[in-house]
């Protein structure tokens, strides 16, 4: 069957951030709108579609820069993941690498374990921590929304505050043995992939390959 929607991916920013639309019959989701709101803005006149929420993966500042600019430009609701909240408010991480980011200060919605959101389509919310505490990933129908979670070829780092390697390769190894092979990974940097071939190529996977139940 196919799909009832498209997936359209802008990468924005210095640090080539993904954002990515999700449209259906005129009506959008924005997850992950890094940074340049005017071309995210310009960009609902082309598809054409009407954004009704935004979708943050995570919130690290490469991938929220546009969040309060869109928020307020369009009255959407923002979701992310509870132990990330901060982040938005405070993105302090940006200023300290030379890249002001402007605060979020529209009031979040605050994701706490698994959730189910009825939003432009029904999409499952799963907690995926490790590249930051309060890392999500977005399911719907067929397609994960992994932010920096997992890459091509590579996973999300660890080394910065609220990361866990140990957590980001379990949250990995908990959608493989969830979802098909098949399941389409549209990542926060580079081009997208594929559960089963990142479980078939990747190295920071290869213990799975071995004992499908592995644990770090």
């Amino acid at each position: 069957m196919a799909d009832r929607f498209e997936v359209f991916m802008l990468t924005l920013g210095p640090l080539a951030a993904n954002c990515f639309i999700v449209a259906a019959a005129g009506r959008a989701l924005v997850i992950d709108p890094g940074d340049e709101a005017d071309a995210l803005a310009a960009a609902f006149d082309e598809i054409p579609a009407t954004p009704e929420a935004i979708l943050v993966t995570h919130g690290h500042f490469d991938h929220i820069g546009a969040v309060e600019a869109l928020a307020t430009r369009f009255s959407l609701p923002v979701y992310v993941g509870a132990a990330d909240a901060g982040l938005l408010s405070r993105p302090a991480m940006g200023p300290l690498a030379g890249f002001p980011v402007q605060a979020v200060t529209v009031d979040p919605v605050l994701l706490d374990d698994e959730r189910q959101l009825d939003l432009v389509l029904p999409l499952t919310a799963i907690p995926t921590p490790g590249h930051s505490e309060g890392s999500y990933t977005f399911f719907l129908e067929g397609h994960l929304f992994a932010g920096d979670l997992l890459f091509q070829g590579s996973v999300g780092r660890t080394d910065l505050p609220g990361g866990s390697s140990d957590d980001l390769l379990n949250s990995i190894a908990a959608l493989i043995r969830r979802f098909p092979a098949d399941t389409l990974v549209h990542c926060g940097h580079g081009p997208d992939t594929s559960l089963g071939r990142e479980l078939a190529l990747n190295p920071f996977l290869a213990p799975l390959r071995y004992d499908p139940e592995h644990r770090w």
